[in-house]
């Protein structure tokens, strides 16, 4: 299937690892032009590097901290300068430390919201000009299982997670007929660092060891494994897609049947 990416301008936020460097080769692989963004320079660029080395595709890495108050300017702005107006955005940031409300204190909230919210409503604004002037726009979030299922240990993720959820929805109802559409990916269990954290976080509570915890993760899945960056990735580029165009203010789950939800 010809997804129909090649030559748009992408960005992707929290792209130097994981799920969002994931989704960059994606994008590249389909001949998108991508701007990569994380706050470390050296892992950024050496994403960037291996992104055109393994697609053949353009990329460019930019140093942004998600939470600075002009980072959706800047990010914007470097994508122009690099390749052109941006018409793909893919919100993406790593997620709030685990633990119950009892160990968090209102600046832990604040963080969290900052991280994985108002990044998401930054970014956002910033790159709806461009989109609506061009009449074609694709606006990814990146959020959690938590939203349709809070969790246990993932108090703020629980918490906050679900307000992008609201943003999301109201958002792709205001500019469906601009030609842009907002959807939302919730992640399940993914093979990231995050994983492997959450994973360290239950082993001192259960006794078991990180690895242990690991794979009794993996087989709570339905699937009985964990998932892939590059599964969740290639959902991601659909929705960014062509063939898309009349998906918009969903929430999809990638999570191998985790969720028990039905909607």
């Amino acid at each position: 299937m010809d997804l129909g990416l090649k030559s748009k301008v992408a960005m992707v936020a929290g792209a130097s690892m994981g799920i969002g460097y994931a989704i960059a080769e994606a994008l590249a692989a389909e001949g998108a032009r991508v701007v990569l963004a994380s706050r470390n320079e050296e892992r950024i660029q050496g994403a960037a590097r291996r992104i055109r080395e393994t697609t053949g595709g353009e990329a460019w890495g930019l140093v942004l901290d998600v939470r600075d108050p002009d980072a959706g300017t800047r990010f914007v702005q470097a994508a122009r300068d690099a390749f052109g107006p941006p018409l793909i955005l893919v919100t993406n940031a790593g997620g709030p430390p685990p633990g119950s409300f009892a160990r968090f204190d209102i600046q832990d909230f604040e963080e969290a919201v900052r991280l994985n919210f108002l990044s998401a409503v930054r970014l956002t604004k910033a790159a709806l000009p461009d989109m609506q002037a061009a009449r074609w726009g694709r606006i990814v979030h990146i959020t959690s299982s938590t939203v349709p299922e809070p969790a246990v240990g993932l108090f703020l993720s629980s918490a906050v997670r679900p307000a992008v959820a609201g943003f999301s929805k109201a958002l792709a109802t205001e500019v469906a007929r601009d030609g842009i559409t907002v959807n939302m990916v919730c992640p399940g269990l993914i093979a990231t660092d995050r994983l492997q954290e959450l994973a360290k976080h239950r082993a001192q509570e259960s006794g078991l060891t990180a690895e242990e915890e690991f794979e009794t993760l993996g087989r709570a899945v339905p699937l009985g494994r964990i998932g892939a960056p590059k599964e969740l990735a290639a959902v991601v580029a659909f929705l960014c897609s062509e063939p898309a165009a009349y998906v918009t203010g969903t929430a999809l789950r990638v999570d191998g049947g985790k969720v028990a939800s039905l909607l």
